[in-house]
């Protein structure tokens, strides 16, 4: 079952740990240099995290588009 574009932008402004799976993910995820739907900074520290997101990184059919940036993330991600 995937929770879709919508659920991940319920946790702008806050942290949220994504860990990898291989199969059953609440999300697929595909990381992007240009035209993401979300920009994401990526934490270094598990503390203050809102939930846990299991994604599967995928190359095609993404159910999200994400950018990894340094500052102004709509979002931090911690990869556990």
């Amino acid at each position: 079952m995937s929770l879709g574009k919508s659920y991940l932008g319920s946790f702008k402004g806050q942290k949220v740990t994504f860990k990898e799976v291989k199969s059953s993910p609440d999300l697929k995820v595909q990381f992007v240099e240009s035209l993401p739907d979300y920009k994401a900074k990526v934490s270094n520290s598990p503390s203050f995290s809102k939930g846990i997101i299991k994604i599967q990184v995928v190359t095609s059919f993404p159910d999200v588009k994400i950018k990894k940036v340094t500052s102004f993330g709509d979002f931090e991600v911690y990869f556990g």
